[in-house]
């Protein structure tokens, strides 16, 4: 599936050099027939669900709230509405067990945590673990607490930076403990201060060829990775 710049935009929304490398992480460390069943994990607008379906599988779109009205007309645009399907779900709650081939969400825990609950961070991931059928994967992209810089600059840029609960690499490793193997990345340093879309993009560039080779991982403020039940 080509990725072009525009359907990156889609399915990531924003800092797009630095997140889309979850994308080809992903996909070079899963194999699932066509035939698989998939579930995105707050979902908001379905980015996720998009790139799914767009490779062929089954997938329930879903959010904490219904997000048809969101989501939908995406899916629409690319042709795929035909193997997505919506529900509202609490990602600490999913009401299935052993049904899906693959798991995915993208910055999802850190608004999973009301009032700073971790438990209800870990919960989510058990959750998504008791969701995936034996061999089944997660997907997994999630805003780490950063540097000292990145925490100071959501303190004076990000809204809602008072009721979202950042992770850091051995919080998240915890949560994932029930996995049978996990392997991931992290990379992100200078793309979270990209204002506008086209600094964005030279910013998570500059990460790529030169701050993620410097920089230690728990200061880069992005990790992703394949967990496999």
């Amino acid at each position: 599936m080509p990725q072009s710049a525009s359907l990156l935009h889609d399915v990531v929304e924003w800092d797009v050099v630095n997140w889309s490398r979850a994308l080809d992480f992903w996909k070079t460390h899963m194999s699932l027939p066509t035939s698989s069943m998939c579930l995105e994990v707050g979902a908001r607008r379905g980015g996720l669900s998009l790139w799914l379906a767009l490779q062929g599988y089954n997938v329930v779109c879903s959010d904490l709230n219904d997000n048809r009205e969101i989501a939908a007309p995406l899916h629409r645009a690319y042709g795929v509405s035909e193997r997505i399907t919506y529900e509202a779900m609490d990602a600490a709650a999913i009401p299935y067990e052993e049904h899906f081939d693959a798991v995915a969400f993208k910055s999802v825990l850190g608004g999973v945590a009301w009032d700073g609950d971790a438990s209800r961070q870990a919960a989510a991931v058990r959750a998504m673990h008791r969701a995936l059928k034996p061999g089944g994967v997660l997907l997994f992209a999630e805003n780490l607490c950063g540097s000292p810089l990145h925490e100071a600059a959501r303190r004076r840029f990000i809204k809602w930076n008072s009721i979202w609960r950042y992770v850091s690499i051995r919080e998240m490793l915890g949560y994932l403990e029930p996995f049978s193997n996990v392997e991931y990345r992290t990379t992100g340093v200078a793309g979270l201060f990209g204002r506008t879309p086209a600094i964005s993009r030279l910013l998570g560039r500059a990460d790529g060829t030169f701050f993620d080779r410097v920089v230690p991982p728990h200061w880069r403020y992005i990790m992703f990775g394949v967990a496999r039940k």
